[in-house]
């Protein structure tokens, strides 16, 4: 995932480069990327303010400034759900303790989606249909946390896991806009990109249904979100049914790549988990992101689904 710096606009006006502070986009550009992150600040709300944390309105009007592309993505990766389901993936590391269980089989990897500007925008879904995909990511509060118990875990939406040793501290991560209660770990794993870890809430209102639905809005707000600046493709590696103790879930894991030359790696493999805890207001999120190829920190992605939680 992408940290703070100017990069192309992604609106797509030649020769300016708009700041990134690792939330939202700044509204004004340059055309000298060498130059200090704008006076004005690049969006990052006030701390006092907690209705404005985490709600990043610049962001979704420059994700849809980017046109065509974008919406075309998002309409193959929720095809690749709603059509066939095609899933790969052994299962995770086992663990005697672990209440996570991904049992349901698994298919061969479907193929890299076409970025085709042609492809037309999805209609409009019925407020019956509990599977169809969001039309935009909403706008949610990360910093609305709720009560949690002090154990040391890293705790969001009704799920945690341990912490993992030598990442940033738990903090709120507020750049997942669209949910609330969200704490997280980050690791920068070189200048510009981090990996992250994160668990937090969906509220059904804001259009996350059911499991299999908003793990497929979660992964396309992620994918088409300032996370990934300069996006050139993905591809579905599973989507399945799992169980985090007892409770039923939909898991996804996507390749995301990125047209990042000075990057030394290709992009992301980006985790999301959605589990019904039970409650008929919200849904508890995983999210979960590490570079392509980086064998050591996909097992620690691994073994912190193998330690998701529930109360």
């Amino acid at each position: 995932m992408s940290v703070p710096g100017w990069y192309p606009d992604p609106g797509g006006a030649p020769g300016r480069f708009r700041y990134w502070d690792g939330y939202t986009w700044s509204s004004q550009t340059t055309a000298d990327p060498r130059m200090s992150p704008p006076a004005e600040g690049p969006g990052l709300p006030a701390s006092g303010s907690r209705q404005q944390k985490g709600r990043s309105y610049l962001g979704v009007v420059l994700v849809a400034v980017a046109g065509l592309v974008v919406l075309a993505l998002i309409v193959l990766l929720a095809a690749n759900v709603y059509g066939n389901r095609s899933t790969v993936g052994g299962p995770y590391p086992s663990s005697t303790v672990s209440g996570w269980d991904d049992s349901s089989p698994t298919h061969s990897p479907t193929p890299p989606p076409s970025l085709s500007p042609s492809t037309p925008p999805p209609s409009a879904p019925t407020p019956s249909n509990s599977t169809a995909p969001l039309q935009d990511c909403p706008s949610g509060d990360p910093y609305a946390r709720a009560d949690h118990p002090s154990d040391g875990r890293v705790h969001g939406g009704g799920l945690s896991f341990r912490p993992v040793p030598g990442w940033d501290p738990p903090h709120v991560e507020s750049g997942i806009s669209w949910g609330y209660d969200l704490q997280g770990q980050r690791l920068t794993t070189e200048p510009g990109w981090f990996a992250l870890l994160a668990v937090g809430e969906l509220h059904r209102s804001d259009g996350f249904r059911q499991p299999q639905q908003a793990a497929v809005a979660v992964t396309s707000c992620a994918v088409t979100s300032g996370f990934y600046a300069q996006l050139s493709g993905s591809r579905q590696l599973w989507s399945k049914a799992v169980t985090v103790d007892g409770k039923r879930g939909w898991s996804i894991r996507t390749e995301v790549y990125v047209d990042r030359p000075e990057l030394s790696v290709p992009g992301d493999v980006l985790q999301v988990v959605v589990v019904d805890l039970g409650d008929p207001d919200s849904l508890a999120l995983f999210i979960g992101a590490v570079s392509i190829g980086d064998k050591a920190r996909i097992g620690i992605l691994n073994r912190c689904l193998a330690d998701l939680k529930t109360p």
